[in-house]
């Protein structure tokens, strides 16, 4: 076995979606002759937590877990945010550098690491695998998960720190071997934005499904008078948001095109508080379901119980490069998909796939029109899909591993 380390502050037993792109390629590595050296953090005690995902961790396989010094989470909100902004300035978790360098240093001192591999979010995954490739010359693959520069949810407040994260943004795109983006727009974005970097240093490998994980999955039990439209993920307070479906159900109810008794949304995730109050303030909380959080099985049960499910790219100015992981899961269900989002490569890949309907993500009367038909199908036994299974399995997780050893494998040889 050749040994790769593997950077990635999000790894089990945390949850939420950011953890499964280095878990799945942690999973599948040995299988075509890498054995991954996890360097990680500690948990934290409040964040989202997924033990069940630890069984999916090869056995032997090496979990390096350090400190890692993030503003208190119990600083008020304001508080937090003004240090996160303005005085941390590359993100909350860049205390971890410190502690994740000197433990890389330590594993590639005990271990013969032919390459190392860092994904973001969180971005200082990159500045602490940049450390330690100027500092040994060992090949180094950056996966950037989420752009930087152009990040919807990024927001710096002044010219200066936007600077600073333009240069740290080049510096890790000129220093690494080999790049990683999920979605073929990031690469133009890339080369827009750096002069003179070289286009055959990125590959587009996008994020995708385990099929084993759907295995042990089953439908839960559920009423089937109520047409039950499932979301899962999280929302923001701009570009993906759920004001536009819930405006587009409460005049559906309203105008009676639907039954009010008749149908059900399932937002599957934190939804933050916006979410909630929108609900309230649309009269629908009898109709919207907000389960929270949940382990990430449960959340493939949801969508194997659906009707049809909904996706929600929103419209940020990077929406048309956005390649969500939950997009892969939804494919794999099988299930119909009431797709909000403008032109992109998410919108491209359900019209290619044939398994959904494309709407514009903040046309209501649009939405409106869409559900009802996709309820009156659903009505009258028509409400389906003939997805091509065989551009869906070009994203089975073992196929992108293996895409994923080519590379290593290639700078491992040029190492050599």
């Amino acid at each position: 076995m050749r040994a790769v380390l593997m950077i990635s502050y999000l790894f089990p037993p945390m949850g939420g979606v950011g953890v499964q792109r280095s878990l799945k390629f942690v999973r599948y590595l040995p299988e075509f002759g890498w054995a991954p050296s996890v360097l990680t953090c500690q948990p934290s005690r409040g964040g989202l937590r997924d033990e069940d995902l630890l069984k999916e961790i090869p056995v032997n396989t090496s979990i390096t877990r350090t400190v890692a010094l993030v503003p208190s989470p119990r600083l008020p909100w304001r508080v937090r945010e003004f240090i996160t902004r303005w005085l941390l300035t590359v993100d909350e978790q860049v205390g971890w550098l410190p502690f994740a360098y000197r433990a890389g240093k330590s594993i590639m001192k005990e271990q013969q690491v032919e390459v190392i591999y860092s994904t973001s979010t969180p971005y200082t995954a990159h500045l602490v695998a940049r450390h330690l490739h100027q500092r040994t010359n060992i090949p180094w693959v950056a996966d950037f998960r989420d752009p930087w520069i152009g990040n919807a949810n990024l927001h710096f407040p002044s010219p200066l720190h936007r600077k600073t994260v333009e240069r740290l943004e080049r510096q890790v795109v000129q220093d690494a071997d080999h790049v990683l983006v999920i979605s073929p727009p990031m690469i133009q974005s890339f080369c827009d934005r750096i002069p003179g970097v070289d286009r055959s240093k990125f590959t587009w490998l996008p994020n995708g499904f385990d099929s084993d994980d759907f295995s042990n999955v089953q439908p839960m039990n559920r009423e089937k008078d109520r047409f039950l439209l499932v979301y899962t993920g999280s929302f923001y307070s701009q570009g993906r948001t759920s004001r536009a479906i819930l405006e587009a159900i409460q005049g559906v109810i309203s105008k009676e095109l639907i039954p009010r008794e008749r149908l059900c949304l399932c937002l599957v995730g934190n939804i933050g508080k916006a979410t909630r109050k929108w609900i309230d303030e649309l009269n629908l909380s009898d109709i919207v379901e907000t389960p929270g959080f949940v382990a990430h099985d449960q959340s493939l049960a949801y969508l194997l119980t659906a009707d049809a499910l909904l996706l929600i790219i929103g419209n940020s100015p990077d929406s048309a490069a956005v390649f969500t992981g939950k997009v892969f899961e939804y494919l794999a269900a099988g299930k119909p998909i009431l797709c909000l989002a403008n032109e992109g490569v998410a919108a491209d890949l359900i019209h290619k796939a044939g398994v959904g309907m494309i709407v514009p993500p903040e046309d209501v009367p649009e939405i409106s029109r869409n559900l009802v038909e996709m309820y009156k199908m659903w009505q009258n036994g028509t409400l389906g899909v003939a997805p091509d299974q065989q551009l869906i399995q070009t994203f089975e997780r073992r196929q992108l591993t293996g895409r994923l050893a080519g590379i290593l494998n290639q700078l491992a040889g040029k190492s050599a």
